[in-house]
Protein backbone atom coordinates (compact mmCIF):
# COMPACT_ATOMS: atom_id res chain seq x y z
CA UNK A 1 0.00 0.00 0.00
CA UNK A 2 0.85 3.75 -0.04
CA UNK A 3 4.19 4.59 2.16
CA UNK A 4 1.25 6.62 4.55
CA UNK A 5 -0.28 3.73 5.70
CA UNK A 6 -0.13 3.39 9.51
CA UNK A 7 -2.46 1.38 11.83
CA UNK A 8 -1.33 2.36 15.75
CA UNK A 9 -2.65 -1.57 16.23
CA UNK A 10 0.00 -3.16 13.91
CA UNK A 11 2.14 -4.21 16.84
CA UNK A 12 -0.36 -4.69 19.61
CA UNK A 13 0.12 -8.19 20.69
CA UNK A 14 -2.54 -9.97 23.36
CA UNK A 15 -0.71 -12.81 25.29
CA UNK A 16 -2.91 -15.32 27.44
CA UNK A 17 -1.91 -17.86 29.48
CA UNK A 18 -2.54 -19.23 32.92
CA UNK A 19 1.07 -20.21 33.76
CA UNK A 20 2.41 -17.09 35.03
CA UNK A 21 5.84 -17.99 34.14
CA UNK A 22 5.24 -17.94 30.44
CA UNK A 23 3.55 -14.44 30.70
CA UNK A 24 6.32 -13.32 32.30
CA UNK A 25 8.77 -14.61 29.50
CA UNK A 26 6.78 -13.29 26.79
CA UNK A 27 6.24 -10.44 28.27
CA UNK A 28 10.07 -9.87 28.52
CA UNK A 29 10.76 -10.80 24.99
CA UNK A 30 8.21 -9.31 22.79
CA UNK A 31 9.06 -5.49 23.53
CA UNK A 32 12.80 -5.85 21.93
CA UNK A 33 11.43 -7.23 19.18
CA UNK A 34 8.90 -4.31 18.55
CA UNK A 35 6.00 -5.57 19.55
CA UNK A 36 3.60 -3.88 22.83
CA UNK A 37 2.19 -7.21 24.42
CA UNK A 38 -1.09 -7.14 26.54
CA UNK A 39 -0.75 -10.49 28.87
CA UNK A 40 -3.67 -12.09 30.85
CA UNK A 41 -4.12 -15.06 32.65
CA UNK A 42 -7.95 -16.21 31.94
CA UNK A 43 -10.34 -16.69 28.74
CA UNK A 44 -12.61 -14.21 31.25
CA UNK A 45 -9.40 -10.99 31.17
CA UNK A 46 -8.79 -11.81 27.26
CA UNK A 47 -12.86 -11.27 25.85
CA UNK A 48 -13.04 -7.87 28.09
CA UNK A 49 -9.63 -7.09 25.94
CA UNK A 50 -10.83 -8.49 22.70
CA UNK A 51 -13.99 -6.46 22.96
CA UNK A 52 -12.26 -3.16 23.88
CA UNK A 53 -8.82 -3.12 21.85
CA UNK A 54 -8.20 -3.65 18.97
CA UNK A 55 -5.11 -6.43 18.28
CA UNK A 56 -2.58 -7.30 15.30
CA UNK A 57 -1.73 -10.47 16.70
CA UNK A 58 -3.24 -12.51 19.83
CA UNK A 59 -1.12 -15.61 21.50
CA UNK A 60 -3.52 -18.32 23.08
CA UNK A 61 -2.74 -21.38 25.36
CA UNK A 62 -4.38 -24.26 23.17
CA UNK A 63 -4.92 -25.70 27.10
CA UNK A 64 -5.72 -22.63 29.18
CA UNK A 65 -7.67 -25.20 31.62
CA UNK A 66 -10.40 -26.43 28.82
CA UNK A 67 -11.08 -22.97 27.72
CA UNK A 68 -8.19 -22.68 24.99
CA UNK A 69 -9.86 -23.78 21.91
CA UNK A 70 -13.15 -22.11 22.72
CA UNK A 71 -11.10 -18.41 23.12
CA UNK A 72 -9.42 -19.09 19.77
CA UNK A 73 -12.86 -19.43 18.49
CA UNK A 74 -13.86 -16.49 19.92
CA UNK A 75 -10.65 -14.37 19.19
CA UNK A 76 -11.84 -15.15 15.44
CA UNK A 77 -15.06 -13.82 15.42
CA UNK A 78 -14.46 -10.97 17.44
CA UNK A 79 -11.27 -10.14 15.54
CA UNK A 80 -11.41 -12.11 12.11
CA UNK A 81 -8.28 -9.94 11.00
CA UNK A 82 -5.82 -10.16 13.63
CA UNK A 83 -3.34 -13.23 13.44
CA UNK A 84 -3.78 -16.21 16.28
CA UNK A 85 -0.95 -18.43 17.61
CA UNK A 86 -1.57 -20.86 19.39
CA UNK A 87 0.97 -22.21 22.16
CA UNK A 88 0.85 -26.11 22.00
CA UNK A 89 1.66 -28.42 24.63
CA UNK A 90 0.96 -31.87 25.03
CA UNK A 91 -0.84 -31.76 21.73
CA UNK A 92 -1.00 -34.61 18.69
CA UNK A 93 0.61 -33.43 15.31
CA UNK A 94 -3.06 -35.21 14.01
CA UNK A 95 -5.37 -32.52 16.25
CA UNK A 96 -2.55 -29.64 15.30
CA UNK A 97 -2.56 -30.26 11.58
CA UNK A 98 -6.81 -30.54 11.74
CA UNK A 99 -6.45 -26.87 13.88
CA UNK A 100 -4.05 -25.62 11.11
CA UNK A 101 -6.49 -27.12 7.98
CA UNK A 102 -10.04 -25.96 9.95
CA UNK A 103 -8.30 -22.13 9.88
CA UNK A 104 -8.83 -21.45 13.13
CA UNK A 105 -5.07 -20.55 13.59
CA UNK A 106 -2.41 -18.73 11.30
CA UNK A 107 0.63 -20.87 13.22
CA UNK A 108 1.34 -22.72 16.64
CA UNK A 109 4.30 -22.62 18.85
CA UNK A 110 5.52 -25.51 20.65
CA UNK A 111 6.39 -25.15 24.78
CA UNK A 112 9.01 -24.16 24.98
CA UNK A 113 9.93 -22.10 22.30
CA UNK A 114 13.23 -21.21 20.52
CA UNK A 115 13.69 -17.43 20.43
CA UNK A 116 14.16 -17.16 16.97
CA UNK A 117 10.98 -19.04 16.15
CA UNK A 118 9.05 -16.64 18.53
CA UNK A 119 10.49 -13.77 16.20
CA UNK A 120 9.58 -15.45 13.12
CA UNK A 121 6.06 -16.50 14.04
CA UNK A 122 5.38 -12.98 15.43
CA UNK A 123 6.91 -11.03 12.32
CA UNK A 124 5.29 -12.92 9.89
CA UNK A 125 1.89 -12.30 11.88
CA UNK A 126 1.75 -8.96 11.89
CA UNK A 127 3.05 -8.42 8.43
CA UNK A 128 -0.09 -10.86 7.63
CA UNK A 129 -2.21 -8.82 9.42
CA UNK A 130 -0.75 -5.82 7.97
CA UNK A 131 -1.22 -7.08 4.80
CA UNK A 132 -4.67 -7.82 4.85
CA UNK A 133 -5.59 -4.28 6.34
CA UNK A 134 -3.77 -2.89 3.20
CA UNK A 135 -5.84 -4.81 1.54
CA UNK A 136 -8.47 -3.64 2.79
CA UNK A 137 -7.48 0.19 2.36
CA UNK A 138 -7.19 -0.94 -1.63
CA UNK A 139 -10.36 -2.17 -1.93
CA UNK A 140 -12.30 0.79 -0.26
CA UNK A 141 -9.96 3.13 -2.63
CA UNK A 142 -10.87 1.54 -5.40
CA UNK A 143 -14.63 1.59 -4.42
CA UNK A 144 -13.87 5.38 -3.96
CA UNK A 145 -12.56 5.03 -7.76
CA UNK A 146 -15.51 3.31 -9.38
CA UNK A 147 -17.48 5.54 -7.71
CA UNK A 148 -15.82 8.68 -9.01
CA UNK A 149 -15.79 6.95 -12.47
CA UNK A 150 -19.46 6.54 -12.43
CA UNK A 151 -20.11 9.84 -12.06
CA UNK A 152 -17.35 11.67 -14.57
CA UNK A 153 -14.65 11.99 -11.86
CA UNK A 154 -12.25 9.82 -12.52
CA UNK A 155 -10.68 8.30 -15.09
CA UNK A 156 -10.33 4.39 -16.15
CA UNK A 157 -6.30 4.61 -16.78
CA UNK A 158 -6.11 5.57 -13.07
CA UNK A 159 -8.08 3.20 -11.42
CA UNK A 160 -6.87 0.56 -13.38
CA UNK A 161 -3.35 1.17 -12.44
CA UNK A 162 -4.30 1.20 -8.82
CA UNK A 163 -5.52 -2.22 -9.40
CA UNK A 164 -2.27 -3.48 -10.48
CA UNK A 165 0.02 -1.19 -7.65
CA UNK A 166 -2.01 -3.04 -4.96
CA UNK A 167 -2.06 -6.80 -6.53
CA UNK A 168 1.95 -5.82 -6.70
CA UNK A 169 2.55 -4.54 -2.83
CA UNK A 170 0.07 -7.40 -1.74
CA UNK A 171 2.04 -10.01 -3.18
CA UNK A 172 5.72 -8.36 -2.15
CA UNK A 173 4.26 -8.63 1.59
CA UNK A 174 3.78 -12.31 0.86
CA UNK A 175 7.18 -12.60 -0.20
CA UNK A 176 8.61 -10.65 2.52
CA UNK A 177 6.83 -13.02 4.95
CA UNK A 178 8.30 -16.17 3.36
CA UNK A 179 11.76 -14.54 3.18
CA UNK A 180 11.17 -13.89 7.08
CA UNK A 181 9.80 -17.20 8.05
CA UNK A 182 12.82 -19.03 6.13
CA UNK A 183 15.05 -17.17 3.47
CA UNK A 184 15.23 -20.19 0.78
CA UNK A 185 11.60 -20.03 0.64
CA UNK A 186 11.36 -16.19 -0.61
CA UNK A 187 14.37 -16.69 -2.39
CA UNK A 188 13.01 -19.77 -4.26
CA UNK A 189 9.73 -17.89 -5.08
CA UNK A 190 11.69 -14.75 -6.18
CA UNK A 191 13.65 -16.94 -8.86
CA UNK A 192 10.61 -19.07 -9.46
CA UNK A 193 8.68 -15.68 -10.51
CA UNK A 194 11.80 -14.71 -12.59
CA UNK A 195 11.87 -18.06 -14.47
CA UNK A 196 8.16 -18.57 -14.46
CA UNK A 197 8.10 -15.01 -16.87
CA UNK A 198 10.27 -16.65 -19.17
CA UNK A 199 8.32 -19.85 -19.50
CA UNK A 200 5.53 -18.08 -20.19
CA UNK A 201 7.02 -16.21 -23.66
CA UNK A 202 8.51 -19.69 -24.30
CA UNK A 203 5.32 -21.12 -24.26
CA UNK A 204 3.11 -18.02 -25.87
CA UNK A 205 0.99 -17.81 -22.88
CA UNK A 206 -1.88 -15.90 -22.67
CA UNK A 207 -1.75 -12.70 -20.24
CA UNK A 208 -3.75 -13.82 -17.61
CA UNK A 209 -1.98 -17.06 -17.92
CA UNK A 210 1.19 -15.67 -17.63
CA UNK A 211 0.04 -13.69 -14.64
CA UNK A 212 -1.40 -16.45 -13.54
CA UNK A 213 1.96 -18.38 -13.84
CA UNK A 214 3.85 -15.71 -12.28
CA UNK A 215 1.55 -15.19 -9.15
CA UNK A 216 1.56 -18.89 -8.45
CA UNK A 217 5.44 -19.07 -8.44
CA UNK A 218 5.41 -16.20 -5.72
CA UNK A 219 2.70 -17.96 -3.32
CA UNK A 220 3.19 -21.78 -3.46
CA UNK A 221 4.78 -22.14 -0.59
CA UNK A 222 3.30 -19.76 1.59
CA UNK A 223 0.97 -22.63 3.72
CA UNK A 224 4.34 -24.10 5.32
CA UNK A 225 4.13 -20.99 7.23
CA UNK A 226 1.53 -22.76 8.90
CA UNK A 227 4.23 -25.70 9.69
CA UNK A 228 6.73 -25.32 12.61
CA UNK A 229 9.90 -23.81 10.82
CA UNK A 230 12.33 -26.61 12.09
CA UNK A 231 9.82 -29.39 10.51
CA UNK A 232 10.22 -26.88 7.30
CA UNK A 233 13.73 -26.68 7.30
CA UNK A 234 14.15 -30.62 7.80
CA UNK A 235 12.37 -31.21 4.46
CA UNK A 236 13.91 -28.84 2.51
CA UNK A 237 17.04 -30.62 3.49
CA UNK A 238 16.19 -34.08 3.54
CA UNK A 239 12.21 -35.02 2.92
CA UNK A 240 13.41 -38.99 4.67
CA UNK A 241 14.36 -37.16 8.07
CA UNK A 242 10.65 -36.30 8.49
CA UNK A 243 8.52 -38.62 10.59
CA UNK A 244 5.59 -39.95 8.88
CA UNK A 245 3.35 -37.54 11.17
CA UNK A 246 5.44 -34.39 9.88
CA UNK A 247 5.38 -35.51 6.20
CA UNK A 248 1.47 -35.51 6.76
CA UNK A 249 1.49 -31.95 7.83
CA UNK A 250 3.79 -30.98 5.14
CA UNK A 251 1.91 -32.30 2.31
CA UNK A 252 -1.31 -29.44 3.39
CA UNK A 253 0.70 -26.70 2.79
CA UNK A 254 -0.74 -26.60 -1.03
CA UNK A 255 -4.14 -26.67 0.11
CA UNK A 256 -3.80 -24.44 2.79
CA UNK A 257 -1.67 -21.68 0.45
CA UNK A 258 -5.04 -22.19 -2.25
CA UNK A 259 -7.21 -21.43 0.97
CA UNK A 260 -5.20 -18.12 1.71
CA UNK A 261 -5.63 -17.29 -2.05
CA UNK A 262 -9.07 -17.78 -2.03
CA UNK A 263 -9.78 -15.90 1.24
CA UNK A 264 -7.54 -12.76 -0.28
CA UNK A 265 -9.71 -12.49 -2.78
CA UNK A 266 -11.67 -15.73 -4.67
CA UNK A 267 -12.31 -13.89 -8.18
CA UNK A 268 -9.05 -12.38 -8.35
CA UNK A 269 -6.92 -15.83 -7.31
CA UNK A 270 -8.90 -18.52 -8.01
CA UNK A 271 -7.19 -19.47 -11.16
CA UNK A 272 -3.64 -18.94 -8.85
CA UNK A 273 -5.01 -20.97 -5.99
CA UNK A 274 -5.79 -24.00 -8.13
CA UNK A 275 -2.32 -23.80 -9.86
CA UNK A 276 -0.62 -24.00 -6.48
CA UNK A 277 -3.14 -26.04 -4.79
CA UNK A 278 -1.48 -28.77 -7.66
CA UNK A 279 2.14 -27.83 -7.72
CA UNK A 280 2.92 -31.05 -6.21
CA UNK A 281 1.42 -33.24 -8.09
CA UNK A 282 3.63 -36.53 -10.14
CA UNK A 283 3.08 -36.33 -13.94
CA UNK A 284 3.03 -40.69 -13.12
CA UNK A 285 0.24 -39.86 -10.43
CA UNK A 286 2.14 -40.36 -7.12
CA UNK A 287 1.99 -36.63 -6.08
CA UNK A 288 0.08 -34.96 -3.63
CA UNK A 289 -2.77 -33.73 -2.79
CA UNK A 290 -4.94 -35.53 -4.92
CA UNK A 291 -2.75 -37.64 -6.61
CA UNK A 292 -3.50 -36.47 -10.43
CA UNK A 293 -1.80 -38.14 -13.04
CA UNK A 294 -1.10 -36.72 -16.58
CA UNK A 295 -3.07 -34.09 -18.39
CA UNK A 296 -5.29 -34.42 -15.89
CA UNK A 297 -3.03 -32.31 -13.70
CA UNK A 298 -4.02 -28.57 -14.42
CA UNK A 299 -1.36 -27.37 -17.37
CA UNK A 300 0.27 -24.10 -15.41
CA UNK A 301 0.48 -26.09 -12.46
CA UNK A 302 2.62 -28.56 -14.89
CA UNK A 303 4.68 -25.87 -15.74
CA UNK A 304 5.39 -24.31 -12.75
CA UNK A 305 6.61 -27.65 -10.86
CA UNK A 306 9.88 -28.27 -12.71
CA UNK A 307 10.74 -24.67 -11.91
CA UNK A 308 10.27 -24.72 -8.39
CA UNK A 309 12.26 -28.14 -8.47
CA UNK A 310 14.94 -25.86 -10.26
CA UNK A 311 15.22 -22.63 -8.01
CA UNK A 312 15.15 -24.63 -5.19
CA UNK A 313 18.23 -26.32 -5.50
CA UNK A 314 21.54 -25.09 -4.25
CA UNK A 315 23.40 -25.61 -7.48
CA UNK A 316 20.94 -24.69 -10.19
CA UNK A 317 23.11 -25.66 -13.52
CA UNK A 318 23.48 -27.79 -16.88
CA UNK A 319 24.21 -30.51 -14.74
CA UNK A 320 20.38 -30.45 -12.71
CA UNK A 321 18.81 -29.77 -16.31
CA UNK A 322 20.23 -33.10 -17.61
CA UNK A 323 19.36 -34.92 -14.45
CA UNK A 324 15.75 -33.80 -14.52
CA UNK A 325 15.33 -34.54 -18.77
CA UNK A 326 16.89 -37.85 -18.48
CA UNK A 327 15.56 -39.27 -14.38
CA UNK A 328 12.48 -36.88 -13.50
CA UNK A 329 10.68 -35.89 -17.27
CA UNK A 330 7.62 -38.55 -17.83
CA UNK A 331 8.07 -39.46 -14.11
CA UNK A 332 7.83 -36.44 -11.40
CA UNK A 333 7.11 -33.79 -14.60
CA UNK A 334 5.71 -33.39 -17.86
CA UNK A 335 8.10 -33.87 -20.61
CA UNK A 336 6.82 -30.53 -22.33
CA UNK A 337 7.03 -28.42 -19.16
CA UNK A 338 10.91 -29.33 -18.45
CA UNK A 339 11.75 -28.87 -22.11
CA UNK A 340 10.20 -25.28 -21.51
CA UNK A 341 12.23 -25.01 -18.45
CA UNK A 342 15.70 -25.89 -20.47
CA UNK A 343 14.61 -22.94 -22.66
CA UNK A 344 13.84 -20.48 -20.44
CA UNK A 345 16.73 -20.90 -18.01
CA UNK A 346 19.17 -19.50 -20.08
CA UNK A 347 17.14 -16.65 -21.19
CA UNK A 348 16.70 -15.57 -17.81
CA UNK A 349 18.19 -12.95 -15.56
CA UNK A 350 17.87 -14.70 -12.20
CA UNK A 351 17.42 -12.40 -9.40
CA UNK A 352 20.72 -12.21 -6.68
CA UNK A 353 18.48 -14.03 -3.70
CA UNK A 354 19.82 -15.20 -0.54
CA UNK A 355 20.10 -18.89 1.07
CA UNK A 356 20.72 -20.35 3.91
CA UNK A 357 22.98 -23.11 4.78
CA UNK A 358 24.83 -24.68 7.60
CA UNK A 359 28.34 -23.26 8.97
CA UNK A 360 29.91 -26.55 7.73
CA UNK A 361 28.87 -25.96 4.04
CA UNK A 362 30.61 -22.76 4.03
CA UNK A 363 33.27 -22.62 0.58
CA UNK A 364 35.56 -20.56 -0.73
CA UNK A 365 34.22 -18.16 -3.14
CA UNK A 366 31.11 -17.18 -0.90
CA UNK A 367 29.32 -14.25 -0.53
CA UNK A 368 28.03 -13.95 2.80
CA UNK A 369 24.60 -11.53 3.56
CA UNK A 370 24.74 -12.06 7.39
CA UNK A 371 27.39 -11.54 9.80
CA UNK A 372 28.33 -14.34 11.97
CA UNK A 373 28.61 -13.93 15.74
CA UNK A 374 30.34 -15.94 18.38
CA UNK A 375 28.91 -17.15 20.80
CA UNK A 376 29.61 -13.73 22.91
CA UNK A 377 28.12 -11.57 20.15
CA UNK A 378 31.63 -10.48 18.43
CA UNK A 379 31.40 -10.46 14.99
CA UNK A 380 33.77 -12.94 13.41
CA UNK A 381 33.25 -11.84 9.52
CA UNK A 382 30.80 -9.11 8.23
CA UNK A 383 28.40 -9.31 5.69
CA UNK A 384 29.49 -8.98 2.08
CA UNK A 385 32.61 -10.62 2.82
CA UNK A 386 33.96 -12.39 0.24
CA UNK A 387 35.10 -16.19 1.94
CA UNK A 388 38.65 -17.47 1.56
CA UNK A 389 39.61 -20.68 2.65
CA UNK A 390 41.40 -18.92 5.43
CA UNK A 391 37.94 -16.99 6.75
CA UNK A 392 36.69 -20.33 6.72
CA UNK A 393 39.11 -22.31 8.43
CA UNK A 394 39.17 -19.41 11.22
CA UNK A 395 34.90 -20.05 11.72
CA UNK A 396 35.50 -23.72 11.76
CA UNK A 397 38.47 -23.46 14.72
CA UNK A 398 36.58 -20.94 16.75
CA UNK A 399 33.45 -23.52 16.52
CA UNK A 400 35.53 -26.32 17.53
CA UNK A 401 36.30 -24.46 20.80
CA UNK A 402 33.06 -22.68 21.53
CA UNK A 403 29.97 -24.07 19.40
CA UNK A 404 27.98 -21.06 17.35
CA UNK A 405 25.22 -20.63 15.36
CA UNK A 406 25.35 -23.45 12.14
CA UNK A 407 23.25 -21.46 10.31
CA UNK A 408 24.47 -18.88 7.54
CA UNK A 409 23.22 -16.94 5.19
CA UNK A 410 24.85 -16.41 2.03
CA UNK A 411 24.32 -14.82 -1.97
CA UNK A 412 23.49 -16.55 -4.55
Amino acid sequence: MSENFDDPSGNKVLVVDDDEIVLNALKEQLPPLGFHPTVVNSALLAKEHLTTEIFAVVIIDGNLGGEGMGLLEQAKEAQPDCSRIMLASGISVEELARVLESGLIYRYLTKPWMGNDLHVALVNAAERYRMIKENEALQNRNMQLSEQMATGGGGEEEGGSSNIGGEGLAFDAINRMLYTFHPNLGNTALRAEAVCKTVAEVMELTPEESRTLTLAAQTHDIGLMNTDVGVVRRWMRDPEKCTEEEMEVIKLHPEIASDILLALDEDAFAAVAKTVKHHHENWDGTGYPDKLKGQTIPKLSRLLAPVIFYCNQNAADVQLIKYMETELADHMFDPDAVRALVKAVPLTRMPRGEREILLIELKAGMELARPIFNTNNMKLLDAGKKLEDRHINKVHSINRMTPINPLCLVYC
